[in-house]
């Protein structure tokens, strides 16, 4: 019924404030000042100054605030904003948990930092391929971003004010490629550095560029001796430039080529594909055409070199095998290709395919008739 000045048994050992039969507000050993109710410590400021609420020796922390298994603190506002303002001038701000993490907005659950360290968006688990929403991981190797939406994009990203990369690609802090726009238009380039190639989309057609996203004319082939298209289904035929202004050197076919293209005349052959063959077995459908190696021969024997001719295709790569172990751990072998020998690691196998290009070399047969 009054107020108690002094010590007050064993639990305050220094000197109290409070009634005859309690203490609540008190010195801990001349170290610190605690506040009490109820006959228990409920906050202590230690020597340090750092304040500890449920706890009588808080961390190095100017706050410690511990309550067991129930909700820690609760921030309430009547008014139509409210906001929580943690400001330091070169600190961290840090949220320390052993499970999840959990922000809320309007009553319904916005984002989570499950007790694996994913970031969730917008879902509650783990679910990239039927929940909607955003999945971040991070370990220390690996990260990948998930993003699962319905009927719409799952990803869009805008660029403002000028034409350039939308979406940069990179190996080991290095530019490889990129999806532009460029012209208004949208564009995939790759890049090799100072070298690279791309495409470029309007409505009507695809047009190659370089690495940069600007149209490049007469630089770029559609695959290549290692890595060649099957079938290429087109309303018309290719239109191949055969402009006067653009070439040299024009003559008549001499008495040799003449005697060559007699020759490759009777080389045409009817055959079948092996891959088809091994593939369709007898349902293999006939091609006809000419052995590269006939036509190769045919030059040679009028002392021509086949090569010198651009209906004559030699392609020269190197080719190494390497195994692996894939995401499941299972070993795998694959085949790496290099388009040179200085490329390629010691033991590669070289590899060489002959081929032709069909418009020359018949109008190379019909020069002769």
């Amino acid at each position: 019924t009054g107020v108690f000045v002094g010590t007050n048994g064993a639990s305050y050992t220094t000197g109290g404030i409070g009634t005859a039969n309690e203490a609540t507000i008190y010195s801990v050993g001349n170290v610190g000042l605690a506040f009490g109710t109820n006959t228990t410590e409920r906050m202590t400021i230690d020597s340090s100054g750092n304040v500890g609420i449920g706890t009588g020796s808080p961390d190095d922390y100017r706050l410690h605030i511990y309550r067991g298994a129930s909700s820690l603190l609760h921030l309430e506002s009547t008014t139509a904003t409210a906001s929580i303002d943690f400001t330091n001038s070169g600190g961290t701000a840090r949220l320390i948990s052993q499970n999840a993490n959990l922000l809320f907005n309007n009553g319904t659950e916005r984002m989570r930092i499950d007790s694996s360290g994913n970031l969730l968006v917008g879902k509650t688990s783990s679910n990239f391929g039927a929940t909607k929403g955003i999945e971040m991981y991070q370990t220390a190797t690996d990260s990948v971003l998930f993003a699962t939406r319905s009927s719409n994009p799952a990803i869009v990203a805008n660029r403002l004010t000028d034409d350039g990369p939308i979406l940069q690609l990179s190996k080991d802090g290095s530019t490889v490629g990129s999806i532009n726009v460029s012209g208004g238009r949208l564009t995939i380039t790759s890049d090799n550095g100072s070298t690279g190639g791309g495409l470029r989309f309007s409505s009507i057609w695809i047009a190659p560029t370089d690495r940069l996203g600007a149209l490049s004319d007469n630089t770029h082939d559609c695959g290549t001796a290692i890595a060649r298209f099957d079938d290429i289904y087109a309303t018309n035929g290719t239109i191949q430039t055969s402009d006067r202004n653009e070439k040299q050197d024009i003559e008549a076919l001499n008495d040799a080529e003449q005697r060559v293209a007699q020759a490759c005349k009777g080389l045409l052959r009817k055959f079948r594909w092996q891959d088809a063959v091994a593939e369709k077995g007898d349902d293999a459908r006939i091609h006809f055409g000419i052995i590269a190696q006939d036509l190769q021969d045919a030059f040679a024997a009028e002392g021509l070199d086949a090569g010198r001719y651009a209906m004559f295709i030699s392609s020269t790569w190197w080719e190494a095998t390497e195994t692996y172990t894939d995401d499941d751990g299972v070993e795998q072998t694959r085949t790496d290709t290099y388009e040179t020998q200085a490329e390629a690691p010691e033991g590669a196998t070289e590899r060489t395919r002959l081929g032709v290009r069909y418009p020359e070399l018949l109008a190379f047969i019909i020069a002769a008739i």
